[in-house]
């Protein structure tokens, strides 16, 4: 039958003009649910959560009750103790977990779209780089707070439900801030640390890789100058090393590694957040131009 006699269907849909990169979200959600990896990483996070619940429930159910037959024993256990620090040791726990993740999930998503010449398709469409940029970086960011907020508020609601009272609502008022404040210092970092690496690299093994191998020679790098110079405060320049200083000032604990004050890490980290969103904006941009 020649091709003239067929006829075609009329577009139906809607053109979006507002949270155009919800779709980009979307679709990227859609495929990583499929993927054993990314559901093994998540029932790893869910087992360590599953462990602090069972912390809450020892401590407010058996502590509690002074008749209780393990109350007794599991008073002597400070660990048990559910305050700031659990919180704090919670999400610092998720890091490496939560950069796992990213990396797996983020370190192919830039490149891939760049070999498989799915950028011509994206911005045939009324997508902009922005939305295609912000849709990859919220993508990532939703999952490691997935990881890290949302299940640490699901254990402050637990909490406040299982020792009901004024006295614990007031303790536990600001947990929540402190919770969605660290988890962004965490996430957001890794996040657009494995994003640029993907817009700068072909391969999605070569992200991995490169991404893994500046966490460790950073790592290295601030170990080293900070035993040569025999000065704690270079341990600054270790990513990993900054967080938990912040984390530290945002829980209110003890200072651990060195008495910088909390403004040096976050002013760090702030700009290699920055700088990695330079890099990502910039090789989005270039494919949005292109001729």
């Amino acid at each position: 039958m020649p091709i003239y006699t067929r006829s075609y269907r009329n577009y139906e849909g809607t053109f979006r003009r507002r949270n155009r990169w919800l779709l980009i979200v979307e679709q990227e959600l859609r495929i990583l649910v499929k993927s054993k990896i990314f559901q093994l990483l998540c029932f790893g996070a869910f087992l360590h959560w599953l462990a602090r619940l069972l912390q809450i429930v020892a401590y407010d159910v058996i502590i509690q009750d002074p008749n209780h037959v393990l109350a007794v024993v599991l008073q002597q256990a400070k660990f048990i103790t559910v305050n700031e620090q659990t919180f704090f040791d919670f999400l610092r726990i998720q890091g490496p977990l939560v950069f796992l993740t990213c990396l797996f999930a983020g370190s192919g998503m830039i490149c891939n779209d760049f070999r498989n010449n799915l950028m011509e398709v994206y911005f045939s469409k009324p997508i902009t780089w922005r939305d295609y940029a912000l849709g990859k970086s919220l993508t990532l960011i939703a999952i490691g707070l997935s990881f890290t907020a949302l299940p640490a508020f699901l254990l402050v609601i637990i909490h406040n439900f299982l020792a009901p009272g004024w006295e614990t609502l007031m303790t536990t008022r600001w947990w929540p801030v402190e919770i969605f404040a660290f988890s962004l210092i965490l996430v957001v970092p890794i996040a657009l640390g494995v994003l640029a690496c993907s817009s700068l690299l072909q391969s999605q093994n070569f992200a991995g890789i490169t991404a893994f191998m500046i966490l460790v020679a950073n790592l290295v790098m601030a170990g080293l100058l900070a035993g040569f110079l025999q000065n704690e405060n270079y341990l600054l320049l270790s990513i990993p090393v900054s967080l938990d200083r912040i984390g530290q000032a945002i829980f209110n604990q003890p200072r651990i590694v060195f008495s910088l004050g909390w403004g040096w890490p976050l002013a760090l980290v702030t700009g290699l957040s920055v700088m990695c969103v330079a890099i990502i904006g910039r090789a989005v941009r270039r494919a949005e131009c292109a001729p």
